[in-house]
């Protein structure tokens, strides 16, 4: 192909790329009623020809009641944030990059609040899955007062106001059908455990690298559930094959409406995504293959191309980064960093979601119970 055409198709793929990261942005807003056919009709396009779901799914035996099995192992694993030392914290010797990627992990695990009438109203009639959200919230509600207790040991505490601005969002439900939002919290728990997982290799404070892995098994546990009843309904059902792909494509996630405008979630989308290595691009593939029989490889190939820069080191594609220590020590190249000191003018301060007061007052029950060992390992 001569020169200029291989210019014009490079220019096309990147406005192409660049138009699908803005759908990204927007997918989960009122335009999902227009957007969701189309995704849809491009997973049936990808899966044509594919027989689905893969043999070891169709063998595998699950409970008719996953939640009981999971309540049980909840119990030996349950912890609680407030009960570690945090004069262990060590936030000085955080890069400018990880304390940025501290406020993008704190605004997915503040949103819980904001999604969580959305599951419920779906699931409320599946007693499995409203009974597994009752016990996700609270596990969950560790890691949301993790960061932001990180956070204040960092001096960069939100102001109150924030975290009011993120509850008080409208957010729309993923779907109506439990099923579908049963795979949209399988894949962002899936994406959650995966970039939880690989930050916590390249943070230097212990004590955050160990917050950071025990909140990855959590997030792991709750995919894990997931899957099982995703896995479980396509045994019944391998037609609902294109719905779960259509999840993955849409990268659906509560960053898509809670991050203030698509400028934002697009900053979100790309600290995460620095990340997302090949560790973790090997196990997202191996569980799409699980669930769709198919790994759609050269799909994906492409489809994670250029989304952050090549490591700084090996020069590969992020995705397919083998380095064991790949950052580089520069700043994340976002727009807007300071998004978590932004408030509107009409929000007022309610000191009862101050993260001080929160923070005293959880601080002050640790010191009344004692020393001990638990959760990750921390001696309290």
């Amino acid at each position: 192909m001569p020169p200029m055409f291989e210019d014009a198709r490079a220019l096309l793929e990147k406005m192409f790329r660049r138009s699908a990261m803005w759908a990204y942005a927007l997918n989960q807003s009122r335009a999902r009623i227009v957007m969701d056919p189309i995704y849809v009709t491009v997973a049936k396009r990808l899966l044509r020809g594919t027989q689905g779901p893969s043999e070891r799914l169709t063998r595998e035996t699950f409970p008719t009641n996953l939640f009981f099995p999971y309540r049980t192992q909840s119990r030996k694993l349950q912890y609680f944030v407030e009960d570690w030392d945090w004069s262990e914290a060590r936030p000085d010797l955080l890069t400018a990059r990880q304390r940025q990627m501290m406020h993008t992990v704190a605004l997915g695990e503040t949103s819980g609040a904001a999604v969580s009438d959305g599951f419920l109203r779906a699931f409320r009639t599946n007693p499995e899955l409203a009974a597994f959200f009752g016990t996700w919230f609270t596990e969950e509600l560790n890691h949301f007062v993790g960061y932001h207790m990180y956070l204040r040991q960092m001096g960069e505490a939100w102001p109150a106001e924030r975290g009011l601005m993120v509850a008080e969002t409208e957010v729309q439900p993923y779907a109506d059908d439990p099923m579908e939002v049963a795979a949209c919290n399988m894949y962002q728990e899936l994406l959650g455990f995966l970039i939880y997982r690989s930050f916590a290799k390249q943070v230097k404070d212990p004590f955050l690298a160990r917050m950071l892995d025990q909140f990855a098994k959590d997030e792991c546990r709750h995919f894990r559930f997931y899957q099982d009843v995703v896995a479980r309904h396509l045994q019944a059902n391998p037609s609902f094959r294109p719905v779960v792909l259509k999840v993955f494509l849409k990268a659906t996630s509560p960053y898509n409406q809670i991050s203030g405008g698509a400028a934002n979630v697009l900053d979100h989308l790309t600290m995460g995504a620095f990340y997302f290595r090949k560790r973790e691009y090997d196990y997202f593939l191996r569980e799409n293959e699980y669930l769709l029989g198919t790994s759609l490889k050269p799909f994906w190939d492409w489809y994670f191309k250029g989304v952050v820069d090549a490591c700084t080191f090996c020069r590969r594609e992020a995705y397919q980064c083998e380095c064991e220590h790949f950052e580089d020590g520069k700043p994340a190249p976002i727009k807007n960093p300071t998004w978590w000191k932004q408030i509107t003018s009409g929000a007022n301060r309610d000191t009862k979601i101050d993260i001080d007061a929160w923070a005293d007052s959880l601080l002050t029950g640790r010191a009344s119970r004692g020393g001990r060992t638990m959760g990750v390992g921390v001696t309290i």
